[in-house]
């Protein structure tokens, strides 16, 4: 994806919260608001943007907007809209099609509200921060909001936040629990994978036999574990191998 940029380049790109996604001009900055906008919340303006703005491409004015509105208690559709209109990358007409977005969301009910901002955690590897919004999802007044479906997702992305902190058994809980609500198959995959990475074969064989799964089912779920690990390979001199290992069973299963 190519972006036409006719304002100055930084040398320091900004780094956005939670996709932590580098941008080096305002219209990447904008094109990636416009795009994420579902993971933009008040704590994406700060004094740190505005610094960038004015000391790396020279924003100067929309900086000192910017300053001056996060004195205030700024909307957060008017803060994206300031950003949007600092260039002219978006035709009004698009600038308004993502405001009537951002509507949509300000009408959710509080408590999916509340799950966007615990996934945009998740997402941006905030993992202590997602497992507080969680249980407060999860074990709070708003759990009876969700049917079981929904609370089963909630249990799985919390499974992953607990698996990414290497709290394998409490994410090995999480999946389990999951499944019996939500009866998605990634779910229960990733419950039958933390077996195998604990070397728990029987277990696993066991546990996939009394959830009713045929024997064709159960070697399919033991091939794609096996791809997994022999695609990561962990070694002493690579410590950051052991995330990439990580990420190969759970990244990309956000519900």
């Amino acid at each position: 994806m190519f972006i036409l940029c006719k304002g100055k380049i930084a040398h320091t790109p900004y780094e956005m919260p939670f996709t932590n996604q580098k941008v080096y001009s305002i219209e990447e900055l904008c094109y990636e608001v416009y795009h994420n906008i579902y993971t933009i919340n008040e704590d994406f303006f700060q004094d740190s943007l505005a610094d960038w703005l004015e000391h790396e491409i020279e924003c100067r004015a929309l900086a000192d907007k910017i300053r001056s509105m996060l004195k205030g208690k700024p909307k957060l559709k008017d803060l994206v809209v300031t950003i949007l209109c600092g260039c002219d990358y978006y035709r009004e007409a698009e600038i308004r099609k993502l405001i009537q977005i951002m509507d949509d969301i300000e009408s959710l009910p509080i408590y999916k509200k509340k799950k966007i901002k615990a996934d945009n955690y998740l997402r941006a590897g905030c993992y202590g921060r997602s497992l507080t919004e969680y249980r407060k999802l999860l074990h709070g007044s708003f759990a009876v909001n969700f049917t079981p479906e929904e609370y089963g997702d909630l249990l799985h992305n919390q499974g992953i936040a607990h698996f990414y902190i290497s709290s394998f058994d409490e994410a090995k809980n999480d999946f389990k629990e999951a499944y019996s609500r939500n009866h998605k198959i990634n779910s229960l995959k990733h419950f039958l994978w933390i077996l195998l990475m604990e070397e728990k074969e029987k277990e696993f064989e066991e546990e996939a036999v009394a959830i009713g799964l045929p024997q064709n089912v159960i070697e399919s779920v033991r091939k794609e574990y096996r791809q997994a690990y022999q695609s990561v390979v962990v070694t002493p001199d690579q410590p950051d191998d052991l995330e990439r290992y990580k990420k190969q069973f759970i990244e990309g299963y956000v519900s």
